[in-house]
């Protein structure tokens, strides 16, 4: 741990965490999100889950009707993501925190594609979005500092390597004509 800690400060790291697209799709009565995500960490990062450190993400789902005065939040939900190293194992695991789901990996690289694919996340029934009005969605994935360890919290605080976070992604931003449709971007 202590290596670890004294090699975050040689290493000139970069990371990108880039939502690459999105879309939301009626299947049933419900509108669900696809995204795909290229997580291009930092080799700080890497030694951090290769010492068993878990790095947590948060995506945040914003969808709200655009209206004159105000605009109306209809969705706003997060998901908490994991991935981690298990020693002993030998294995990766990704843990959606959110809906308690795990899987596991042989490798980083497995690991790290997997959390890459969000496929088919429930986000609002279709009843909820009404005809003829204009709304906004947007996501973003929010990595949590604060949810590393305390010796390594200040440092990441202060440390471009540990910026790990997305920008907001619009998936649309217009008018719905017809919310039966099988797409609404």
């Amino acid at each position: 741990m202590i290596a670890f800690l004294l090699g975050i400060f040689s290493v000139n790291n970069s990371a990108d965490i880039l939502i690459k697209n999105a879309d939301l799709n009626l299947q049933g009565d419900w509108y669900v999100l696809n995204a795909n995500i290229d997580y291009q960490l930092t080799a700080t990062a890497k030694a951090a889950i290769e010492n068993s450190i878990p790095l947590f993400w948060r995506l945040q789902i914003q969808l709200a009707q655009l209206r004159l005065l105000n605009n109306r939040l209809i969705v706003d939900s997060e998901y908490r993501y994991r991935i981690r190293y298990h020693a002993l194992l030998n294995s990766y695991s990704v843990k959606n925190e959110t809906l308690g789901q795990i899987k596991k990996y042989a490798s980083l690289t497995e690991a790290l594609e997997s959390l890459s694919h969000i496929r088919e996340l429930k986000i609002i029934p279709k009843q909820q979005i009404r005809a003829n009005k204009y709304y906004r969605c947007q996501i973003r994935l929010v990595f949590e500092v604060q949810a590393l360890p305390p010796p390594l919290t200040p440092l990441a605080y202060l440390q471009s390597e540990w910026s790990l976070s997305s920008d907001w992604f619009l998936i649309f931003d217009r008018q719905l004509a017809n919310p039966n449709l099988s797409s609404i971007f």
